[in-house]
């Protein structure tokens, strides 16, 4: 099995052993470096080999210990939950966070481009968290409508409004509960909508080709 396509940097015990002391938010570390030594019961594993990021996350998906407790699951059937080492069992886990945490719902949209009328007023959302404050049918009388009508929800789906910066401008996207999902694993909005074009792009990619 491979191992994670980047060296991780640090002993998997030592940032939340260091920052349970030093960081403005010692209490959740010290909850982290608890759940690490759970964690290492639970799966066998030895702590002293364990690597992490100097943020404490661990394995190709990055989970830290509480993620890693709570929501990593066995997805190839041989008994373990492997982060570090089995990418079976990364997919499966990172897709049981999105659908456990964040309330993924399978086949459900994520995000569509939106084009908007000249005098419409300006919708967008400060900051990364994304709210869900309306639905296509309140953001076209707001004058915000997807821009491609061949794949529609429907008209009352909660949805959100974000500004993205395009190569031509301002890029207006209509978001809905899955785009918030992702931002629950990573709370970037860049992130999330890498996510989703990345997935858009494999999912029409040709069979067998890389």
């Amino acid at each position: 099995m491979p191992s994670t396509p980047w060296p991780l940097p640090t002993h998997a015990a030592a940032t939340p052993a260091k920052a349970a002391y030093e960081d403005r938010r010692a209490a959740f570390f010290r909850d982290e470096l608890a759940q690490l030594f759970a964690l290492a019961k639970d799966e066998g594993l030895d702590i002293t080999t364990l690597k992490g990021s100097y943020a404490g996350a661990m394995g190709w998906g990055q989970f830290m210990p509480s993620s890693y407790r709570q929501y990593a699951v066995d997805g190839d059937g041989d008994g373990k939950r492997d982060l570090f080492n089995d990418l079976d069992d990364v997919i499966a886990s990172v897709a049981n966070y999105f659908a456990q945490k964040g309330g993924w719902q399978p086949g459900g949209p994520v995000m569509l481009r939106a084009v908007r009328d000249a005098a419409a007023a300006d919708l967008t959302q400060s900051g990364n968290t994304v709210v869900l404050d309306q639905t296509l049918a309140s953001l076209a009388s707001l004058g915000y409508r997807p821009a491609a009508t061949d794949v529609m929800p429907p008209p009352q789906t909660p949805a959100g409004l974000i500004t993205l910066d395009g190569e031509a401008g301002p890029e207006y996207w209509i978001v809905f509960n899955n785009f918030r999902a992702i931002t629950t694993y990573n709370l970037s909005r860049l992130y999330a909508t890498a996510v989703y074009q990345l997935a858009q792009a494999i999912a029409v990619q040709p069979e067998g080709e890389a």
